[in-house]
């Protein structure tokens, strides 16, 4: 077998995003398990010998479609949030983030549905599920970081673990497991409840300014 290349020229760019499309919609269609290079490659309308010359196995596919989408989601999460952390974080700021959140599950439900079952049997599924997560969770403590003169936060990095997994697990139970409720509810009060916890009194005295009391003063 050839080894595995990198194309650089416009086909062979357009012949390796053919068969990464044939596979994310087999993938949604009959399952990660059900699906075979053969038929990956039947779909992208090449042989099978092109399949074998730019992904050494169906896994090694897998894993950068899922690379990937967890990129484009990233980006579609904390897109027009870079004047957040220069100013102040606001309420609608955290609800901003919190509703792309709920609709990156939106994207592919079905795929993101099979692989993070496949977490929990497949290291290297989860090795790209927790370079996503920890990258995650360094937005958020650059977040609370930038906007530390105003917050009571006394442990950033435990508070940003805290703010994703509520974040994440309310979202993923919502649009992947149920039971069903109104996503503006649910939204709702986790932007309340981060809010609050980054104002919570550390101890007795005086509650410090924050952006939304001094516009009020």
């Amino acid at each position: 077998m050839s080894a595995v290349r990198t194309p650089k020229q416009q086909r062979s760019i357009q012949t390796k995003q053919l068969i990464i499309k044939a596979a994310f919609h087999l993938y949604a269609q009959k399952g990660i398990h059900g699906t075979n290079s053969k038929e990956i490659a039947e779909k992208a309308g090449v042989s099978i010998g092109s399949f074998y010359s730019y992904f050494k196995n169906k896994k090694t596919l897998l894993l950068e479609i899922l690379e990937d989408f967890l990129d484009r989601t990233y980006l579609s999460i904390w897109k027009d949030m870079e004047n957040a952390a220069q100013n102040e974080l606001k309420r609608d700021n955290i609800r901003f983030i919190i509703t792309n959140v709920f609709k990156a599950y939106d994207v592919a439900p079905t795929f993101l549905r099979q692989t993070h079952a496949l977490r929990y049997s497949d290291p290297d599924i989860n090795r790209v599920y927790e370079r996503e997560r920890n990258r995650e969770i360094t937005q958020i403590r650059y977040l609370l970081e930038s906007n530390k003169h105003w917050i009571r936060v006394q442990d950033q990095e435990a508070a940003a673990l805290v703010i994703h997994n509520a974040v994440e697990s309310v979202a993923h139970t919502a649009k992947l497991i149920g039971p069903k409720m109104e996503e503006k509810r649910l939204i709702n009060e986790l932007t309340d409840m981060i809010y609050h916890f980054l104002l919570r009194e550390a101890e007795p005295g005086p509650r410090k300014e924050t952006p939304e009391s001094v516009a009020r003063g």
